[in-house]
């Protein structure tokens, strides 16, 4: 019996890990996953809830330098995974697999939804090694475009997409809330990735105003990547790691400097408030802005962000309307499973788009 070929899953990201456990799950009838893990925040603890096999080859480093040392080291690692466990193919948002595949002459597949102006360190690390991209259409990749596949709509369909994630309403239970209780969750992320330097995000200021806004009537729940303030530990969202989308889609609203859970509860159908520096620059938070799915704010924007999250409030028919906005952003999009399935074939087997 011919043996599969091994493509290697390397998540840089807990985000990360979602989008790909989908995917390896997918690929089984025609290759053999293989998992490699960075140890970043909850991934590990994510991976180990999803059933997934896995390998640690680091823990990622907490500044700028300490990336650096830690892409050096771990692109000596995977050469060394690649050549000792035949790996085929490296499917990775993290640049040491795929430099390690362009090295060895394997094959190698990047994703990715920033706009390229706003990550330099990739289009250096990365982009220039991978056989080929995967992007959503209307992200900006510049001189990568050649070498870029798109789809409409973003990745976290992936596994979000209404014909695969089912919402589970004991989540009101786990949170201590009896169904159909009102609460919303706030997430403030560390901002401190490579392209983060400088940027903005929730202040203290306005995580008491949306306290004071929603007192008595909506209970708040706040996810950080960052110590928080000792008057907010009694908000703490304390679920397992695999629970957040179901917090996220029966809530009331999401708040957030994140880019990645803004997404994830935008097309989930919940408002979903942003505020932070990269406000209006990234195409594809910029789409579901325009769908009305997610609002966008910039530091300095905090009294706006209250003004329109009052009114959305008050308006009786939100929740009807933001699930017709819903519907209509997924029936414009594909789902992006079956795409990237079909992208990992093609270039793991050197196929054409047309070839079946």
């Amino acid at each position: 019996m011919e043996c599969k070929k091994k493509v290697a899953f390397l998540p840089a990201h807990p985000a990360q890990v979602w989008i790909l456990n989908s995917v390896a799950k997918e690929i089984s009838s025609f290759a053999e996953p293989v998992w490699y893990l960075r140890e970043k925040e909850i991934s590990t603890e994510l991976a180990d809830y999803l059933g997934i096999e896995y390998r640690v080859i680091s823990r990622a480093g907490e500044n700028v330098l300490g990336n650096v040392g830690e892409l050096l080291s771990n692109t000596f690692k995977t050469v060394k995974y690649t050549q000792k466990n035949d790996i085929a193919m490296w499917v990775t948002k993290y640049s040491a697999g795929i430099i390690a595949s362009w090295f060895l002459r394997r094959k190698s597949i990047t994703f990715i939804d920033d706009d390229i102006d706003l990550i330099p360190y990739l289009s250096g690390t990365n982009f220039p090694f991978a056989d080929v991209i995967i992007a959503p259409c209307n992200t900006r990749m510049g001189r990568f475009e050649k070498k870029t596949e798109r789809f409409p709509g973003n990745f976290e369909l992936v596994y979000l997409h209404s014909s695969r994630f089912k919402p589970d309403p004991a989540i009101f239970n786990e949170l201590g809330l009896h169904e159909g209780e009102k609460y919303a969750v706030i997430r403030l992320s560390a901002l401190q990735a490579h392209h983060d330097k400088g940027i903005r995000g929730i202040s203290e200021g306005l995580l008491k105003e949306v306290i004071r806004l929603t007192d008595n009537d909506i209970r708040i729940f706040i996810t950080s990547e960052k110590p928080i303030s000792s008057q907010f530990e009694q908000y703490r969202l304390k679920i397992g790691p695999g629970k957040i989308h179901h917090a996220l889609h029966y809530a009331k609203f999401f708040l957030g400097d994140s880019q990645t859970m803004t997404s994830e509860a935008a097309v989930l159908g919940t408002p979903a408030y942003r505020i932070n520096d990269f406000v209006g620059k990234i195409s594809y938070l910029e789409k579901l802005q325009n769908y009305g799915l997610a609002f966008g704010y910039k530091p300095g924007e905090e009294d706006i962000l209250i003004y329109d999250l009052k009114e959305n409030l008050e308006n009786a028919s939100l929740a009807k309307e933001m699930d017709e906005k819903r519907k209509q952003y997924l029936k414009d999009c594909i789902d992006p499973l079956p795409f990237f399935v079909n992208v990992i074939r093609r270039t793991l087997f050197n196929t054409t788009p047309t070839d079946k």
